[in-house]
């Protein structure tokens, strides 16, 4: 659906697109219209998707709908940590990674079960790191395939071959708590929640929140056209003059085998805490993959997993509009910071 149309149909977005009145009629066209959008940048049929409200239990979903009590499941030491929660409490193989955050495959036994399922990150979050999906793939051939794309979005294709996916519309600076679901198959799927009826999923999505999704992703696409050369040009500056500029600094993976917007730096001797504070008195707002809160007291597992610092953590991702200048000031302000941390 056309951007126009769906910013002038937010007022008509309100009915229940399931019930039987003209409101309903009009809300359901909406719906429907904002999946087809959804559906053709993903390209990928409508009828594949599920929506839900909490993005949280995206991995959740994409990957206990396709396990059985007898699954083996396959994921890696820089996985989500919802997915190592899912790993937890059943039979799973955890995969380790080498220092440019890459799947090591080698430790894996010769004879795989067939009943075995790999979750399978596509980008890293925390590094933006992109794995060479098919080429993992392939050494799975018997495995179902859950693909985490709640970092890589849009950015990186569906692979050759998957079983589901999750995104997550904040990948295309998209609403807050819409999860999509992806599914290859139907028969091959299974709603892991409690349910009755014939629906695949019950739907917690609102409509508004759906439109403003294809809305965002309408608009995300045609900037990226633009927008992800500049991008990693910006970040390859920001490597650049940080691995120059402030010595004993640990960067996280290789950016041409990475997402063009996302930059993971830590630093010696730095506390990740103090180091978030002085740059946001300096105007910036950058996350921390590391122990930076009093909410979370452990070290980040990927960077811990990639043989880098653990402490000292900064992630600084780019967003469409990030200017020159601003990038600039950000290196100026992270050397003033870590200066002043250093010697006190």
């Amino acid at each position: 659906m056309a951007r126009e149309a769906l910013l002038g149909a937010f007022d008509q977005g309100w009915a229940d697109p399931d019930k039987l009145s003209y409101q309903s009629s009009t809300a359901r066209i909406l719906r429907d219209e904002s999946v087809a959008t959804i559906a053709s940048h993903l390209k990928i049929a409508p009828y594949q998707l599920e929506f839900i409200a909490d993005s949280a239990l995206g991995n959740f979903h994409a990957i206990t709908g396709l396990l059985k009590p007898s699954t083996l499941l396959i994921y890696s030491a820089i996985d989500r940590s919802e997915v190592m929660a899912i790993a937890h409490d059943r039979k799973s193989v955890q995969l380790a990674v080498a220092s440019n955050a890459e799947i090591n495959c080698d430790s894996l036994e010769a004879d795989l079960p067939h009943d075995s399922l790999l979750a399978l990150q596509v980008a890293n979050g925390e590094t933006g790191v992109i794995q060479q999906c098919n080429r993992i793939i392939e050494i799975f051939p018997t495995s179902k395939i859950a693909c985490d794309f709640s970092s890589a979005g849009l950015r990186v294709p569906l692979p050759d071959r998957w079983d589901s996916a999750f995104f997550d519309a904040k990948s295309w600076q998209g609403p807050e708590g819409v999860g999509i679901i992806a599914i290859a198959a139907d028969d091959q799927w299974r709603n892991p929640l409690p349910h009755i009826g014939p629906q695949r999923t019950t739907s917690s999505v609102s409509l508004p929140l759906l439109m403003a999704t294809a809305v965002a992703m309408d608009s995300w696409v045609g900037d990226e056209a633009t927008e992800s050369q500049r991008l990693r040009d910006l970040s390859t500056f920001l490597r650049s003059e940080i691995r120059a500029g402030i010595p004993d600094c640990d960067i996280a993976g290789d950016l041409d085998n990475s997402l063009p917007h996302i930059n993971s730096f830590s630093f010696l001797y730095i506390n990740g805490e103090e180091l978030l504070r002085h740059l946001d008195r300096a105007g910036f707002a950058v996350d921390s993959g590391s122990a930076c809160s009093a909410q979370n007291l452990t070290p980040s597992h990927v960077l811990a997993a990639m043989g880098l610092l653990t402490h000292g953590n900064v992630r600084i991702t780019l967003h469409h509009g990030a200017q020159h200048d601003d990038v600039v000031a950000l290196v100026a302000a992270l050397k003033s910071a870590v200066s002043e941390i250093r010697s006190t």
